[in-house]
């Protein structure tokens, strides 16, 4: 089994912010992070599989970049996480929140037999793992 990492990048903006809770509450749980704020993400997509004999590869590196483009980084890049409908129902978009997303968005398109890791950088100091 080989296993192959590409890495993305995208600009989302979020915040952290609960409506049922008092402003009070918000303040005291997210500290800064209740105003809107942006992060420069990367996405590293590990890919599982045995190496095609033909190819040489365990999957075809632009298939994956075209997959994850049209998947992920069309629908967040540049974009308010808090106003995506997979946010708008009350979960907050957090790296941990978004990383799983990010899974649900993936798996079907590049196979969950094949897809093993999506590593989700929020900064430099903090990287969330999800092996599904």
């Amino acid at each position: 089994m080989v296993y192959a990492t590409r890495k993305f990048t995208f600009s989302a903006a979020h915040r952290y912010w609960r409506d049922e809770w008092p402003a009070e509450e918000n303040a005291r749980v997210f500290g800064h992070l209740t105003v809107v704020h942006g992060h420069n993400y990367v996405l590293e997509v590990t890919v599982r599989g045995p190496v095609d004999a033909r190819t040489g590869m365990v999957m075809d590196l632009g298939e994956l970049k075209r997959l994850v483009g049209e998947a992920v980084i069309a629908r967040f890049d540049h974009a308010d996480l808090n106003q995506d409908p997979l946010f708008a129902s009350g979960s907050l978009p957090t790296t941990e929140n978004l990383v799983r997303a990010m899974w649900d968005l993936l798996g079907p398109k590049v196979g969950a037999e094949r897809l093993y890791r999506l590593r989700l950088w929020e900064d430099p100091t903090f990287h969330v793992e999800y092996l599904g």
